[in-house]
Order: structure tokens, then sequence, then C-alpha cells
């Protein structure tokens, strides 16, 4: 049985407008991203237990920088800043399942979200 933790850390730089609430990111905004997030922890949770079949030593932490687009609230230029399980399939299935969410009610201006993803066993 394999553990995924999504550390809902939105940190600081959430905002692309210095963290103006007039920018979208009042707190109805960071509980709508760490809302989206957990939707993606089950897919994420699944590439990462495959990947665990190969090599029961991958763990760390991925982290992305992603901005939430105006009116939409889409996910889009997902980048990666950090990525210490250095494994392509479980890096890439986190770009793609976080890419597939967008904020349940979308802000006026775009949000830059910086959030880490934490994975290790369960054992």
């Amino acid at each position: 049985m394999t553990r995924l933790s999504i550390t809902s850390l939105l940190l600081a730089a959430l905002s692309t407008a210095a963290g103006c609430k007039s920018a979208g990111m009042g707190a109805e905004t960071r509980a709508d991203i760490t809302a989206q997030m957990k939707l993606a922890e089950g897919p994420i949770q699944a590439c990462y237990a495959a990947a665990l079949k190969q090599n029961r030593r991958i763990k760390g932490r991925i982290s992305l920088r992603l901005v939430a687009e105006a009116s939409s609230g889409q996910f889009k230029n997902i980048a990666v800043l950090r990525d210490e399980p250095q494994a392509p399939e479980i890096t890439k299935c986190v770009v793609t399942e976080v890419g597939k969410l967008k904020l349940s009610k979308p802000t006026k201006a775009s949000v830059q979200i910086d959030q880490p993803i934490l994975l290790m066993p369960s054992n």
C-alpha cells in the first residue's frame, strides 16, 4: 500500500500581484486551490504506486509553479521547479493531472501558484 501526501503549503508567492486581494488570492481562492489539488491526489497516487513497483526507493518532493487563468480558472503554464524523485513518469503524471484542474470559482486576474507535492511510501 502506498500513500501520497499533497502538502497544502500554498506559499507566499501564490499571486501574480504580490498577494493583492484584488488579484483573486483571498481565503476563498486559496481554499479552492487546495480543494482542486485534492482532486488530483488519487490519480497521482496511482502513478506513484505504479512507479514504486519498479523502484521501491522513489520518494521526494515535486514543486510546481502554475497559473490559474483569469476567467476560466484553468491550471496552465505548469513548470517543475523541483524534482527530487527524478522519475520522469511520475513527474509527467503529476503535471498531466494538475493540468486537468481548474478553479471552481475563477478569478478576475490570473493567479500564480507554487505547489509542493510530497511523495512518500507508507512503509
